[in-house]
Formats: structure tokens, C-alpha cells, sequence
């Protein structure tokens, strides 16, 4: 299942797909994940329209073997904590099947 909203001019980067260690909705309504590498990362907004389904997809992962693979928009770094930039897209993905 793919979430998000991506405008095909836009170039994106497309994080290394991984486990969901940890999942936050703070006060104010962001949505934070971080990854079992420990890099956190902003996701949305729980006021946007994907957020809940993003949010179900992200504890529907966790202890399991899905893996998540999430896109920010150009330019964006995945190997540093970022808590400021939106996601673009997100998706998990069984890693048997390719």
C-alpha cells in the first residue's frame, strides 16, 4: 500500500527501506517515527488527510518483518534526524517478496 501525495515534476529522495522501532504523535499533532538505526524522522501531520492511515501502517509494521520505505522531497537527507521536513510518500513491504 502506498500513502501520500507526490507530484511527478518534483524529484524525491527515497529513504533505505527499514524497521519501525518507535512511533510518536506529540503535543500539537506531529507524527515522528524512529527507525530501529535510531534516525528519527518527521512523517506528518495528524491533521492531513494520510495521516491516520500512515500512522496504522507504521504500528502495523512494528514487530514484524515489514519494512518501511518512506520519500521526502529533494534534497532530503536519510541518514540524519530530521523533524521539520513532511513525507512525501510512505509504503511497507514484505522483504521476502521482491
Amino acid at each position: 500500500m502506498i500513502l501520500g501525495v507526490v507530484s511527478p515534476a518534483l524529484a524525491a529522495v527515497k529513504c533505505f527501506p527499514e524497521k519501525i522501532k518507535s512511533v510518536q504523535v506529540a503535543r500539537g499533532g506531529d507524527l515522528f517515527y524512529t527507525t530501529v538505526t535510531g534516525v528519527r524522522r518527521k512523517l506528518t501531520h495528524m491533521s492531513q488527510y494520510e495521516a491516520t492511515a500512515m500512522l496504522s501502517l507504521l504500528k502495523d509494521s512494528m514487530g514484524t518483518n515489514q519494512i518501511i520505505q518512506v520519500s521526502y522531497p529533494d534534497g532530503y537527507d536519510c541518514k540524519k534526524p530530521d523533524l521539520t521536513v513532511h513525507a512525501d510518500l510512505l509504503m511497507m513491504q514484505d522483504p521476502a517478496v521482491q
